[in-house]
């Protein structure tokens, strides 16, 4: 029971950290990126930190055997202070904290609500496999976490804001035009992005297992989850790549005709399946981060 909500708390902190920064960000769409509700920053600030609150207690009691009686003040500030853990979860609840603040009474312009979002999604890196990277070798692996954290946090930002034009801004006036404008502005970005993603997560994974462990590392459970994690991606990158070639050009071509309709139901299936492997990698992901790659 205690690994499943371990995983939760993972997925949650993920899902909630990601999206917080790729909004921020404007998921890479530049001027083209829609609007962002005013609470919806704030909100995702706050239910962050209660999420690494969370985890923070989660992980602490897991520490003592589960033993309540052990979680003293003593123990929790050593956690605390004494550990990367921590310490990256210190940082992370400061940072959103502020945010959530700084959001809530407009005293803060979009660079500092995005930087502050990027500090709380890169502290993630100091909680997972990277952590335990040592030297050198440690601030690589780290550094590009940061970046393959920062890259899927755009991906999966842009499709929720493409989500929301699909259903909501092709049915006002006037606003089919920008609406393919944005979903076109992504493509470029999209190209960047994806290279990222996948260059760092090979360094990611030759810095958790080396060139010596790759092959038997994929005979193991974690090797096996990576597999599926690469298969799902794959399922992403073939449909993100249907929607640049095909679908997006497709409802450009109809701007204004009978066939607009169906091009743009077309595109909201695509962005809705691409989304729910966003979701599923996400999941994947959260298991990934309790198992060990060698075992």
């Amino acid at each position: 029971m205690a690994t499943w909500v371990a995983i939760g708390l993972r997925f949650a902190a993920y899902a909630d950290l990601m999206l917080l920064a790729g909004l921020a960000l404007g998921g890479g769409l530049g001027r083209h990126a829609p609007a962002i509700g005013s609470r919806v920053i704030g909100w995702l600030a706050a239910l962050g930190a209660v999420i690494t609150l969370t985890q923070f207690g989660a992980t602490c009691l897991a520490m003592t055997g589960n033993d309540i009686a052990a979680l003293d003040r003593e123990m929790l500030k050593f956690m605390a202070f004494e550990t990367p853990m921590g310490i990256s979860h210190i940082v992370r609840t400061a940072a959103l904290g502020l945010l959530a603040v700084l959001w809530s009474t407009r005293r803060a312009g979009r660079p500092i609500i995005a930087a502050l979002a990027l500090v709380a999604l890169g502290s993630l890196a100091w909680s997972g496999h990277a952590a335990a990277s040592e030297a050198a070798l440690g601030w690589m692996h780290r550094a590009s976490d940061i970046v393959h954290l920062v890259a899927g946090a755009m991906w999966i930002a842009a499709l929720v804001m493409f989500a929301r034009i699909l259903l909501f801004d092709f049915e006002a006036p006037g606003a089919m035009a920008p609406a393919v404008s944005a979903l076109e502005r992504f493509s470029g970005v999209g190209t960047i992005i994806v290279g990222a993603i996948v260059v760092t997560g090979s360094i990611n994974l030759l810095a958790i297992v080396g060139v010596d462990g790759l092959a038997a590392t994929f005979g193991t459970a974690y090797g096996k989850l990576l597999l599926l994690k690469l298969a799902l991606f794959a399922a992403m990158l073939g449909l993100a790549g249907f929607n640049r070639w095909q679908l997006v050009p497709g409802i450009r071509a109809t701007l204004g005709g009978g066939e607009q309709l169906t091009a743009v139901r077309g595109l909201r299936r695509a962005i809705m399946a691409e989304t729910t492997l966003a979701v599923l990698i996400l999941a994947v992901v959260a298991i990934l981060g309790t198992l060990s790659p060698i075992d």
